[in-house]
């Protein structure tokens, strides 16, 4: 098993397509307790109301991602998170700027995991999520 510092390295040199388009960065990763901690800058691309409000499948974008990244990293990256519901509750308006997001395991099985992720921005919490991730191994 790879050490923290290894799969924090690892996220930062490898990303994908759809969080490069978030703008995100893994920025703090630990396997025990499980937990990590994502960056994502809303750009004005992101948003309606005349740039004031970050649209909300962004905002799903950036509470899903942490939690499939917690589960590739805590799984010596031989499975695909594939997201089977997600729920998420708006509490407030997302602006442009910088937004962190943090996410943990509530459960985590052979080929289910139940997770949770919070979207903050400025210290006030934007969006809540939870959701039931199916584990597929890589070939």
């Amino acid at each position: 098993m790879k050490s923290d510092q290894a799969i924090l390295e690892m996220f930062k040199a490898n990303s994908a397509p759809c969080t490069d388009t978030l703008r995100a960065e893994v920025i703090k990763f630990s396997s025990n307790p499980p937990r990590i901690e994502m960056e994502f800058e809303a750009v004005y691309e992101f948003t309606h109301s005349d740039g004031q409000v970050v649209q909300g499948g962004f905002v799903t974008g950036m509470l899903d991602a942490p939690m499939a990244h917690l589960l590739m990293g805590l799984l010596d990256f031989q499975v695909i998170p594939m997201t089977l519901d997600i729920n998420v509750s708006f509490l407030s308006p997302a602006r442009q700027g910088k937004l962190v997001a943090v996410a943990e395991v509530l459960q985590l099985g052979k080929s289910t995991a139940f997770m949770t992720s919070k979207l903050h921005q400025e210290g006030n919490l934007v969006a809540s999520s939870t959701s039931t991730v199916r584990l597929v191994p890589t070939k």
